[in-house]
């Protein structure tokens, strides 16, 4: 198999992690929890949604929020990020002028902030993300192996 085809089923990657995130997460979870049924992922949304709100986090010079509204606006980030992320490597992946040892760094790049996100779906106990996280970290530390042994054997 092809490093570079890799690379870009890693980015196709990213585009569903973000599509899912905003999908499940923001949409049925965030917009939910203002819609007077609640999230439909919860069992007791009504409860979930009255803790979130009647808190308040003190995030000091930054101000105060509830948590409600601060988990909100990273969820909302977390989306955004994955989909610009995998554009970056879209536009960078399509490009035959890209050096391959900046190539490979890209890839190794990509493969760390997958484990990263692995990592932190293992702590929080969450599922899908855990496989997500699993998944996208594989497929780039194969691209990167592959990227290795294809440079090893030219030089």
């Amino acid at each position: 198999m092809n490093a570079r085809l890799l690379f870009l089923i890693g980015t196709i990657h990213w585009f569903l992690f973000a599509s899912g995130h905003s999908i499940i997460v923001d949409i049925d979870f965030v917009l939910g929890m203002h819609s007077p049924l609640g999230p439909k992922v919860l069992p007791d949304g009504d409860l979930v949604r009255e803790t979130l709100i009647s808190n308040t986090w003190d995030f000091g010079w930054l101000g105060v929020a509830n948590p409600h509204r601060a988990l909100s606006g990273f969820s909302i980030w977390l989306g955004v990020s994955a989909f610009f992320f995998g554009l970056i490597n879209a536009v960078i992946g399509l490009s035959r002028k890209l050096p391959r040892e900046l190539f490979y760094r890209l890839t190794v790049i990509n493969a760390l902030a997958y484990a990263v996100l692995t990592v932190f779906a293992f702590v929080c106990w969450i599922k899908a993300p855990q496989l997500n996280g699993v998944v996208g970290t594989v497929v780039f530390a194969l691209a990167a192996g592959l990227m290795m042994r294809e440079q090893k054997r030219d030089s």
